[in-house]
């Protein structure tokens, strides 16, 4: 008997939950439709990974015929050499790399003490 009753007791509570969520969704749909805006195209934004270094050391190689250099001084912050990607796949860098053209990725890190 103690089953039936907890059972019923969160049917109950799942019903009124459902109830809760579709006057919720009638108030969105209401909302909605009274703040209609045409919609404007965004403007593609720079993904923050992109960067331009304010100072390069220690070049180590070539890529595409610029050079690449082991360290990189970007907004302040040292950045250490770690791969090559194309533009397009720079979105999915972490917070921690940035990607500098031609298509050279660094990663932040400390410059060693010399």
């Amino acid at each position: 008997m103690e089953l039936m009753a907890i059972d019923l007791i969160l049917w109950l509570g799942f019903g009124v939950l459902l109830w809760v969520l579709k006057d919720s969704f009638k108030n969105i749909q209401t909302d909605l439709r009274n703040h209609r805006q045409p919609l404007r195209p965004r403007a593609e934004a720079k993904p923050t990974s992109i960067a331009t270094p304010q100072r390069l050391i220690d070049p180590i190689g070539q890529y595409l015929d610029r050079p690449i250099h082991r360290y990189a001084i970007i907004d302040g912050r040292h950045y250490r050499f770690d791969h090559v990607c194309s533009k397009e796949m720079a979105i999915r860098l972490t917070e921690t790399q940035r990607w500098i053209a031609p298509g050279l990725v660094y990663i932040e890190a400390p410059l060693p003490i010399t």
